[in-house]
C-alpha cells in the first residue's frame, strides 16, 4: 500500500471510528495489518485482524481473534459455506466478507470493516436462531 493511499485510509478511519478502536500494526514490513475493535448491537465486542499484504489490490484476508463457536458449541474454523468462512489463521477463522469478482482497489478498510460487522451481527443472529449465516447474508462472486 503506498503512503497517500495509508493517508487516505487514515483519513476516513478518524472520521468514522473512535481512536482507540483500530490501530495499523507492522506497515513497514511484508506482513501489515489493521487490527479493529468492532461492537455489535448487542454490546459484544470483537477484534478483526484485517491483512493488509495485498491490500488494495487483492481481498484482504479477515479473520475474527475471538474464540468463536457455533449454536451448539462447536469451534468455528473450518471452512464453511454456510456459515461463510474461508479457513483459519493463526487458529481464528477467517470470515468471507467480499468475493473476489466484487473486489476493486477502489474498496476502502471502512467498507470492509463494514461487511465484517455486518458478518459478526449475523453471526449473533446465528446463536439466537440456528440458522446459518448464509440463510442471512448471500455470497458474492
Amino acid at each position: 500500500m503506498t503512503q497517500q493511499r495509508l493517508q487516505a485510509e487514515k483519513t476516513v478511519l478518524e472520521q468514522r471510528l473512535k481512536p482507540n478502536t483500530y490501530q495499523f500494526v507492522d506497515m513497514e514490513t511484508q506482513k501489515p495489518y489493521l487490527i479493529v475493535g468492532a461492537m455489535t448491537n448487542s454490546g459484544h465486542v470483537y477484534t478483526l485482524k484485517i491483512m493488509l499484504e495485498d491490500f488494495p489490490y487483492q481481498v484482504p484476508r479477515v479473520c475474527v481473534m475471538n474464540e468463536l463457536r457455533d449454536k451448539n458449541g462447536k469451534k468455528l474454523g473450518k471452512v464453511s459455506g454456510p456459515m461463510h468462512i474461508i479457513g483459519k489463521y493463526e487458529g481464528h477463522p477467517l470470515i468471507c466478507h467480499y468475493g473476489s469478482f466484487s473486489w476493486s482497489p477502489d474498496v476502502s478498510l471502512y467498507k470492509v470493516f463494514i461487511k465484517c460487522r455486518l458478518w459478526l451481527e449475523m453471526y449473533e443472529e446465528h446463536l439466537r436462531s440456528g440458522k446459518p449465516i448464509d440463510y442471512y447474508l448471500k455470497h458474492q462472486s
